[in-house]
């Protein structure tokens, strides 16, 4: 049951708030491939700079975990949000999938460069696979624990504060089933 993206009914009214995207734009955020591989060329390369052009400082070190942590679930929540909830399940370690493909993609140009940081030391061939079962490991719990928390706390808006927040019709007929019909009194129209 595909229909066209202008025939879809949209979950929620237009507002001020609505803008149009450019549509290379649009199509890459509905691409968990280019969006994932984009997030993760550019965490990679983030990563290779704050571990060999920074100082070793627990602050600057928890700075860019922080900063990387918030750039990944952003561009995860780019992603998602473009879908129903329902599809999230497998949308995001799809996400985590690709994403890490990514980033271990960029890890080997950097290692065939010598400029991947690994512990004190730069990184050889033989280190890559460990890291990418790490990457994998921790990027899929990530995503994926972020995608829960997200998709729980969208349902409760949906499902308690919209409902909330919706206004009653004005009922067309009083209880008694009588039609509702104004009345006037003949003072009302002197002024």
């Amino acid at each position: 049951m595909n229909r066209p993206a202008e025939n879809r009914r949209r979950p929620f009214k237009p507002s001020e708030w609505d803008f149009e995207e450019p549509a290379a734009f649009t199509r890459i955020a509905r691409s968990p491939v280019e969006l994932a591989l984009l997030t993760g060329v550019v965490m990679r390369l983030f990563r290779a700079v704050v571990l060999t052009q920074g100082t070793a400082s627990s602050t600057y070190l928890g700075a860019a975990l922080v900063l990387g942590t918030l750039f990944l679930l952003g561009m995860a929540t780019l992603h998602l949000g473009r879908f129903p909830v329902r599809e999230w399940p497998y949308r995001a370690p799809l996400f985590a999938i690709f994403e890490t493909t990514g980033e271990m993609a960029m890890s080997l140009v950097l290692i065939a460069l010598l400029r991947e940081p690994w512990g004190t030391a730069r990184a050889e061939f033989s280190d890559w696979q460990p890291m990418a079962t790490g990457v994998l490991f921790w990027r899929l719990l990530a995503v994926c624990v972020w995608a829960l928390l997200l998709g729980a706390t969208v349902q409760f808006i949906r499902g308690r504060v919209l409902k909330e927040t919706v206004k009653e019709p004005e009922p067309e007929t009083l209880p008694g089933g009588q039609p509702f019909i104004e009345r006037r009194q003949r003072d009302e129209f002197k002024r």
